[in-house]
């Protein structure tokens, strides 16, 4: 079988991670993974070593026809089985290149906010496309649920399949563990707090920063610094670093964007999360296949990849004093911090295995070539 992954662009973020585990997965299944960007590839011929070909349509527009050729053509050149669409514009892409016949089609909507979906258009189109798509697949039962609420669809089309990760390459790692406090110059008795997204509002670094301020306000004999992975444009980082009380610059450290998130998990003992919003949280999942607790708020699909009480605390509102309350009830004993990330552990390697996550996707492109 040979799948095509459409998508706007194979640039780092959570979409990349998802389409990269789900090809990988699908390798060890026996099932070819192609590539197709419809704007730029965002990354380096190097990075796509995973799939069996790649190509860049350099779309102008929807309906730009050199592009939709294109798209026919390698499809057909290269006897591609399934497009998987992994979002909207490629879906409609995919249903105007080939709207009778052609490879089995199917959608996964990763959004976390209703951008695909928010106005009579969107949905106007999304209905269109829908005749030709055979599946649309989300990361969790929110979404699940808020497809179907705001679109002309098929009920029975939408399914639910969570994400996947290696859990090679995210595991819990002493040695890496002991080279990122050697970094930032922590002892191994310090409270290391990590927090990771883009500066966008949704993420809620600024909530994460507000909440570790909040608990240094509380507990300001503790040794504890704040990582802060991720990135954003010079306005927003600027905002974020504002943020910073001049008394507890010294445990602030703005890391940027890590290519390799995994090398700086098992450094952390615990996961703030600040998402105002979030569809599934892939670094939730990570971070706990690494053996760390999460702290974030009951919001969009979080408490599906948390298990409050058990993998980590879900503050009932994504506000800064409910995170510092929920940041302290995971530090309070040592020994009840251990235990979440023993059962944190245990939860990613049994409901996150890109293994899992590939055979179940298999199972609906079977089901749609059938």
């Amino acid at each position: 079988m040979k799948v095509l992954h459409l998508t706007l662009s194979y640039s780092h973020g959570g979409r990349r991670e998802a389409i990269a585990a789900l090809a990988a997965g699908l390798r060890e299944l026996g099932v070819d993974s192609h590539l197709g960007c419809l704007d730029a590839f965002g990354s380096e011929a190097g990075e796509r070593a995973l799939f069996a070909g790649s190509f860049n349509l350099d779309r102008h527009g929807l309906f730009d026809r050199a592009a939709l050729r294109r798209l026919r053509d390698y499809c057909r050149e290269h006897a591609i089985d399934v497009v998987h669409a992994h979002d909207a514009a490629s879906e409609a892409m995919a249903a105007l290149a080939m709207p009778d016949k052609g490879p089995a089609l199917l959608m996964s909507f990763h959004r976390t906010r209703g951008l695909e979906t928010a106005r009579l258009r969107d949905r106007v189109r999304n209905a269109l496309v829908g005749l030709r798509v055979g599946a649309v697949v989300t990361a969790s039962q929110e979404r699940l649920r808020h497809y179907i609420d705001n679109n002309y669809v098929d009920p029975a089309k939408v399914s639910c399949i969570p994400l996947g990760i290696d859990l090679e390459r995210f595991r819990p790692d002493p040695a890496a563990r002991a080279r990122t406090r050697r970094h930032i110059g922590a002892a191994d008795a310090t409270l290391v707090v990590g927090t990771v997204g883009h500066f966008g509002p949704e993420k809620g670094v600024d909530l994460a920063i507000g909440a570790f301020h909040e608990f240094m306000r509380r507990e300001p004999e503790r040794d504890a610094r704040l990582l802060v992975l991720g990135q954003g444009d010079a306005s927003q980082e600027a905002k974020l670093r504002s943020m910073v009380a001049a008394d507890l610059a010294h445990r602030v450290h703005f890391c940027g964007f890590q290519a390799d998130p995994e090398h700086w998990f098992p450094g952390f003992d615990v996961l703030l999360h600040g998402a105002r919003d979030e569809a599934f949280g892939l670094v939730l999942a990570e971070a706990q296949a690494c053996g760390v607790p999460v702290v974030a708020a009951r919001v969009g699909g979080i408490p599906e990849v948390v298990l409050d009480r058990r993998t980590g605390r879900l503050a009932p509102v994504p506000e800064v004093d409910s995170l510092a309350d929920a940041l302290q009830q995971v530090i309070a004993s040592t020994a009840y911090r251990a235990e979440l990330a023993r059962q944190a552990v245990e939860h990613a390697r049994h409901q996150f295995s890109r293994q899992r996550y590939a055979g179940e996707f298999l199972q609906i492109y079977r089901r749609l070539l059938r």
